[in-house]
């Protein structure tokens, strides 16, 4: 008799399209874990379990119906075809596969690539292809606006910004100006501040590198201070104006939430001493089973004393090339000159689609789903560390898209190096490190692969215990 799976039971690991499902349930049907007759979940249970929308999950289903994996009924539901396990076992693949060339997994087996685990990269393939080729239509309807982008940039994303960043992070009436990377803006607002006085310019360490490239570009004086879990303590900041850039949300690359006193007690600080607050929040959008804590501009005096600067690069994809800033009051007329002089304000046709993207509610879609997918591929890394490597301290897993796993007493660069030859690309804690070295790695699970975990934990067992 034909077994029949629970609804909502069949295993699929991770999909992002109508494409990956289809091969996913025929992968199932080829390694026996759905056999001949055995009923399929209902495309509403496979549409809350994978993320997918139910229209993506018929459209895979109609594919597999017209290659006779499936096929259904009204009223019986989608049960798997006679004869469909020996097809599938002898190789026989819908055209989604065939189409995009070999799998991911066969290329790795056959020694050309790498996986790639280096942090900084989302998972583009979560966005909604419909959606953003709807908003790229749009934005390529308006036509070209014929002004410069660092003098004019895209008035829509403005405004489409300034409700999302209300939504999101809590920030009302924000005015945002545009750049084409957070670096620049990072740049910009050393360059304002500190243009009629030397100023010593804070950081965590391990941190951002490419803020210490900035502020050094701008002739500042780069001070590191260790990271802590609780977020920078201003008791060795001094009293004198001086630059902090922190990234609260997300402790880059730590992965530390800042502490809602030690927050508020950065603004007080920079409110007494006349400093200026630069927070990053590069991927703040992500959290997974804790509560937002407020952005430093929301605090009481943010407004006057932090500059907000976010970025797309993480919540959509790095190739778009849109970051923006909100200033306090009193520095924004000098960002905006800088940002005229060195012209670094992001092309209009991404920024128009990005508004386009954010102002028909595709982003909000967007940010839910991709949520909930790099929620599950961070808990399955989590896990995979935990059984592979039990001793092992990790960071960072409340947020954001990577996380850290601590090796002390090892040369993480040589951890690093074996990975490579074992066919991994991770980076080391030390590189991201001045004076206050941290071994270890960073690691961002964001395009994790559905055995990818498991497999990389156990790679790192195998050279940690050599």
């Amino acid at each position: 008799m034909p077994r029949s799976p629970r609804p909502g039971s069949l295993v699929l690991g991770d999909v992002a399209g109508a494409a990956d499902l289809v091969n996913a349930i025929v992968d199932r049907i080829a390694d026996g874990a759905l056999a001949d007759g055995d009923r399929i979940p209902s495309s509403r249970t496979l549409a809350e379990q994978t993320g997918l929308s139910r229209g993506t999950v018929v459209r895979a289903f109609d594919e597999l119906v017209a290659a006779g994996f499936v096929v259904s009924e009204h009223g019986s539901g989608t049960c798997v075809s006679a004869g469909a396990v020996q097809a599938a076992q002898a190789g026989a693949r819908t055209r989604g596969r065939d189409d995009v060339g070999p799998r991911p997994d066969v290329e790795r087996r056959r020694g050309r690539s790498h996986r790639d685990l280096r942090p900084g990269i989302p998972d583009a393939a979560l966005v909604d292809g419909r959606a953003w080729r709807s908003a790229m239509r749009a934005a390529a309807a308006a036509g070209l606006s014929g002004l410069n982008p660092w003098e004019e940039p895209s008035p829509a994303l403005r405004a489409a910004l300034s409700g999302h960043l209300r939504r999101h992070r809590g920030i009302s009436e924000a005015d945002p100006i545009l750049f084409d990377s957070s670096r620049s803006a990072v740049a910009a607002l050393c360059a304002a501040f500190a243009a009629e006085r030397p100023v010593v310019f804070h950081l965590e360490d391990p941190g951002y590198r490419g803020a210490v490239l900035m502020a050094r570009e701008q002739g500042l004086q780069v001070r590191f201070h260790p990271a802590d879990p609780d977020g920078l303590d201003v008791a060795r900041l001094g009293d004198e104006p001086a630059i902090v850039f922190t990234t609260p949300a997300h402790q880059y690359p730590l992965g530390y939430r800042a502490s809602v006193d030690r927050r508020v007690a950065l603004v007080e600080w920079a409110r007494r001493t006349g400093s200026l607050v630069i927070e990053d929040d590069y991927d703040g959008e992500f959290r997974y089973g804790v509560a937002p804590l407020p952005a430093l501009v929301t605090l009481p005096g943010g407004d006057e004393r932090v500059a907000y600067v976010g970025t797309s690069s993480k919540s959509v994809s790095p190739d778009l090339r849109v970051a923006w800033c909100l200033p306090p009051t009193a520095l924004r007329r000098d960002v905006e000159r800088w940002l005229a002089v060195h012209r670094r304000g992001p092309s209009s046709v991404p920024a128009d689609a990005l508004a386009e993207f954010i102002g028909s509610g595709a982003m909000d879609r967007h940010l839910a789903r991709a949520a909930r997918v790099y929620s599950d591929r961070r808990a399955r890394l989590v896990a995979a560390l935990d059984r592979e490597c039990p001793d092992l301290a990790v960071t960072g897993v409340e947020a954001g898209l990577h996380l850290c796993v601590l090796l002390p007493g090892r040369d993480d660069e040589e951890v690093v190096s074996a990975l490579e030859a074992a066919g991994w690309r991770t980076r080391s804690l030390t590189s991201q490190s001045s004076q206050h070295a941290v071994p270890g790695l960073v690691l961002n699970y964001a395009r994790l692969g559905g055995r990818d975990a498991g497999e990389f934990a156990s790679a790192l067992r195998v050279i940690l215990g050599s």
